[in-house]
């Protein structure tokens, strides 16, 4: 199938369609797909698309370290030059980059060496193209595998790709490196002041559930190394103390067949939006699973919290449709005598003093889990209720205003890359001639 047909565009008569070999040499850098061993020390970086910085330049410190004999193995069969580019192929499709190396370094099996032929094609030009969603079409129809989508290399080799004169690709690669430097540079922007709005989220959730709302308050030292001083009439107690924690232990042998159109709801950690669970994303269980497992069922304004994975994410229970229980991964949790408020405990687990806890908990532990032994011994400041309900009350407020704004700079950003792919699609496929446009 032609995917210039299939997207009823019509090129410049000057322009050619040919396959992707024609205009590039495709390596498979591990033709055994299979990664060699890792060394025991110091190696050489074998990276992933992942290793390798937007602007070319290899990230060390997270590839993974190889043996040298394993780096020798693909340095005789290629050579990686300057202004090649990587594409991956396995997972995360696409994504291509100029690859700048300063050291020696060996390709994963999840990635596609492209060489320009340099009489044939610009390499700027063939970056853009790659990114283009010309190619991306092509890598969603053509692509294999259902959880792990992947392209072979002779699939690469056959993408179809549009190719103007080598003086036409100058212009384009020359006009949308400019653009697109500026569009990149706003949108790096924007995601910094999305990231200073989170640091200020947690600066104010942290400070009002261990300083309070009065700034005159006299303070005193809470003994508490993750909590430091808290106001004096405070209290500092442990989740055991006041809270009713389960989780489900093992599923009886459910399988996913099992779940079913209508009956409770089964709640997991991805079904957490916003702070609350989002029933409509819920599988559902039939009544007889439902009822053996009591201890896990949920009650309105239950307060839970996942425990593999993504350590922390929270979400309150409420205006529940019907019955609901816990699928594995989550603690329910829910206070037992009337000490807090589940909505300040929310904020509590949501502020860095919970975050400093874990962090201290699982000091030299590379595997990502929330024992139930370690949460119900978290220490943590405890106001009266009176106090609970009005930094409840103000957290809500302040937040749900740097939420709102975050919200509108994610659109914002969101509309920009959609503009960025539009200006590359429109210049690769001709749809613009970029000799007509005049840059900034």
């Amino acid at each position: 199938m032609s995917i210039l047909k299939y997207l009823d565009l019509i090129i410049p008569s000057e322009w050619n369609k040919v396959r992707l070999a024609t205009i590039a040499n495709i390596i498979d850098p591990e033709p055994s797909h299979r990664a060699p061993a890792l060394a025991d020390g110091e190696g050489f970086p074998y990276i992933g698309i992942r290793d390798v910085n937007n602007d070319g330049t290899v990230n060390t410190v997270t590839a993974r370290p190889i043996k040298e004999e394993s780096l020798i193995e693909q340095e005789k069969r290629f050579k990686i030059d300057d202004g090649d580019l990587i594409f991956c192929r396995v997972a995360t499709l696409g994504n291509p980059k100029i690859i700048k190396i300063d050291k020696r370094v060996a390709l994963s099996a999840t990635l596609a060496l492209i060489k320009p032929k340099r009489e044939k094609v610009n390499n700027i030009f063939l970056l853009y193209l790659l990114d283009s969603d010309y190619i991306k079409l092509q890598t969603e129809l053509y692509s294999t595998g259902s959880t792990r989508k992947s392209l072979g290399m002779e699939t690469i080799r056959k993408f179809e790709v549009l190719v103007p004169p080598l003086d036409i690709q100058n212009a384009i690669a020359e006009y949308l490196f400019e653009k697109m430097t500026v569009l990149d540079n706003i949108i790096e922007g924007k995601k910094r002041s999305i990231e200073l709005l989170e640091q200020q989220r947690q600066s104010i959730i942290t400070e009002a559930v261990t300083k309070g709302l009065n700034p005159n308050v006299k303070m005193k030292d809470s003994g508490v190394e993750w909590i430091g001083e808290i106001p004096e009439h405070w209290n500092v107690t442990k989740i055991k103390y006041n809270t009713y924690v389960k989780g489900r232990i093992g599923w009886q042998g459910l399988k996913s067949d099992e779940f079913v159109d209508e009956g409770p709801y089964l709640v997991t950690g991805t079904d957490f939006k916003n702070g609350y669970v989002e029933w409509s994303t819920c599988y559902h269980i039939s009544e007889e699973r439902y009822n053996e497992a009591p201890p896990i069922q949920l009650k309105e304004n239950d307060l839970l919290i996942t425990k593999d994975g993504t350590i922390g994410k929270l979400a309150i229970v409420k205006d529940m449709p019907s019955k609901a229980i816990l699928n594995s991964g989550v603690f329910v949790t829910r206070p037992v005598n009337e000490k807090y408020l589940s909505e300040y405990m929310y904020w509590l687990l949501s502020s860095n003093v919970f975050d400093k806890y874990i962090s201290l908990m699982e000091t030299g532990s590379t595997i990502k889990h929330l024992y139930q032994e370690t949460f119900v011994n978290f220490s943590y400041p405890l106001p009266s209720l009176k106090e609970q309900e009005e930094i409840v009350k103000c957290l809500n407020m302040k937040i749900n205003d740097i939420d709102n704004i975050a919200h509108l700079v994610k659109e914002q950003i969101l509309k920009l890359k959609e503009y960025r792919q539009s200006l590359i699609y429109e210049a690769v496929t001709g749809k613009i001639d970029v000799r007509e446009m005049e840059l900034d």
